[in-house]
């Protein structure tokens, strides 16, 4: 599959190719002349599940489920295809939190639970961890061993009084009918060292709250690669502002613990994957804009928008900024396929437009086409491939005009974009009940050769639901 080149017309537009082009974005390579890769597609859908190039194969909901829209949700598939999700829900605990040295206050606690489908078709519900404080944004992701057992990452562990939640990074491996608990990471130390500690504190060495944003990837060799933020021991812009993106490696069994990008506000709305050479792909936002000292007394700037890292199986570190100034609320989801390379998408909150990034040569350049642009859609993508290297998109979607803030519950729900051979997407949505706004954290997983699964959330009834899709 050859993705080619988007065109770079000076147009004072949006389209992503023209933003890429003007901006002169590090590791963006862009043709000055007309191309194919940027077109928006053929097929809209109409909400039916069915189209020429999917079919839709089963609707379920999850009964039972009574998910927290807040910490998120996530889904994987067994090597048979049998579909499993995890996600966080409340109790009726609470547990004591010495906010800085300020007095005590109490804080939520809550439990993680999985469903997964069993070999008849019915649904298994267990606890995974029935005392997480509250994690108070996305923590949650999972993936599958090659033998098939689930692995959960996730924000849990002790409380802390800077941020009177969870503050470990987690992992959770199926072990039979339970599940075999530890913690990956509980602070901030590292073998990277901090980048402004020659020009100040070194506040990169000082975290206590990780775990946040985890994104999880085994490959089929078993290489387990975690990606997620560490919020800084400090005060506005030495915690928040100078968030690092951090990397667990290794395998379900031990880790070892890198940082990625250092004290820039990095690490947000974080995804990875960990291809078949052990390369990690890790896709992040992020939100501050720092100044370094360099070696030679040289000032440069990390700044804000979204970013790809690639880190290589020697231990090089590529970053690209993919997009300038660009804001997200959605994760940066990220993926690879032997022999096409790696790929990042993107949703721009704001312009409301869904981007593919892809990379031939590991991460030194990386080239844009538009998946969504002409309506409000591609909240929470992620993508996955088929045997054949077939690329599908799921997200959600929000309505089919831009000219209304907000979702339109008559045409909202999930949307699927299938990459043909000439790089247009042919699209479907998988629509539900017009009352309700649906599509919300949208989450896919591969469950066959030419099948997929995507878990959403019907936020009018808090309702986890998962659509089977069978690709043609």
């Amino acid at each position: 599959m050859h993705f080619a080149r988007p065109p770079c017309p000076a147009l004072a537009s949006l389209a992503a190719c023209s933003m890429a082009c003007l901006s002169g974005l590090t590791g963006i390579a862009c043709d000055d002349g007309p191309g194919t890769g940027g077109g928006e597609g053929v097929g809209e859908g109409e909400g039916e599940g069915e189209t020429d190039a999917f079919q839709l194969l089963e609707t379920r909901t999850i009964d039972g489920a009574v998910p927290l829209v807040v910490p998120g949700f996530a889904i994987t598939a067994r090597p048979d295809g049998r579909f499993a999700v995890a996600w966080f829900e409340a109790t009726e605990q609470q547990v004591s939190c010495d906010l800085f040295s300020g007095g005590t206050v109490l804080g939520d606690v809550y439990r993680l639970m999985l469903a997964d489908e069993q070999p008849d078709g019915t649904l298994r519900i267990r606890t995974v961890d029935d005392n997480v404080p509250n994690t108070k944004e996305d923590a949650v992701d999972l993936d599958v061993t090659p033998d098939g057992d689930i692995v959960i990452a996730y924000m849990g562990g002790e409380v802390t009084r800077t941020f009177c939640g969870a503050s470990d990074l987690m992992m959770a491996v199926e072990n039979g009918d339970g599940f075999t608990r530890r913690a990956v990471a509980t602070t901030a130390t590292t073998t990277s060292p901090c980048r402004g500690s020659a020009g100040g504190d070194p506040y990169c060495a000082q975290g206590e709250v990780v775990g946040l944003y985890p994104g999880v990837s085994v490959n089929d060799d078993g290489a387990i690669a975690i990606a997620y933020l560490d919020t800084h021991f400090g005060f506005a812009d030495t915690d928040i502002f100078s968030s690092d993106l951090e990397l667990a490696r290794g395998t379900v069994d031990a880790t070892t613990l890198e940082s990625i990008n250092v004290e820039s506000g990095g690490g947000y709305f974080g995804h990875a994957t960990v291809a078949d050479d052990g390369t990690v792909v890790m896709g992040h936002a992020v939100i501050g804009n720092n100044q370094f000292i360099d070696a030679d007394n040289q000032s440069f700037v990390v700044e804000d928008g979204i970013y790809a890292e690639v880190r290589l199986p020697d231990g090089t570190v590529r970053s690209s900024q993919l997009m300038r100034r660009t804001a997200t609320a959605s994760r940066v989801a990220t993926g690879s396929f032997a022999g096409l390379g790696l790929f990042v998408a993107v949703h721009e909150r704001g312009d409301e437009q869904l981007l593919l990034f892809h990379s031939v040569d590991d991460g030194v350049s990386w080239q844009p086409s538009v998946v969504e642009q002409l309506g409000r859609s591609g909240r929470d993508p992620g993508l996955v491939f088929l045997d054949d290297g077939t690329l599908v998109l799921a997200y959600g979607h929000c309505r089919n005009d831009t000219n209304q803030d907000g979702c339109d519950a008559r045409n909202d729900g999930v949307r699927l974009a299938k990459q043909e051979a000439n790089g247009r997407f042919t699209r479907v949505d998988l629509g539900g009940d017009a009352e309700d706004i649906e599509g919300v954290g949208t989450d896919v997983a591969r469950s066959g050769a030419r099948e997929l699964v995507a878990v959403h959330l019907n936020s009018s009834r808090n309702q986890l639901i998962v659509h089977r899709v069978e690709v043609r």
